[in-house]
């Protein structure tokens, strides 16, 4: 169960540390954007790119204080799946800074 949490936790880290490094340029990232595209708010580089793996780390923990006494297994899956959905949202913020960057 710890396992699962802690090897997305790692791989989310792994992906903010590289994309620090290739962001290095930008000293704010945007956080959220209108319907028309234009940003709302931005944060600090270093936050932002912290934002997603912070998220998951207290998420998960509250999923596994909160399930000590049920069943392992499905707080595993439950672990993996929300480690999916975090690690796609990290990547599409990513793709989204990289696209409005580039402009």
């Amino acid at each position: 169960m710890y396992a699962a949490g802690f090897i997305v936790l790692l791989l989310m880290s792994l992906i903010a540390i590289a994309a620090n490094n290739k962001l290095h340029h930008l000293h704010r990232l945007p956080m959220q954007w209108s319907l028309s595209g234009q940003v709302n708010w931005s944060a600090p580089r270093v936050i932002a790119l912290a934002s997603f793996p912070a998220i998951f780390a207290v998420i998960s923990s509250a999923l596994i204080l909160t399930s000590i006494s049920e069943h392992q297994q499905s707080t595993t899956q439950s672990l993996i799946f929300l480690g999916i959905v975090m690690i796609g949202l990290q990547i599409l913020h990513l793709w989204l800074v990289h696209k409005k960057s580039s402009h």
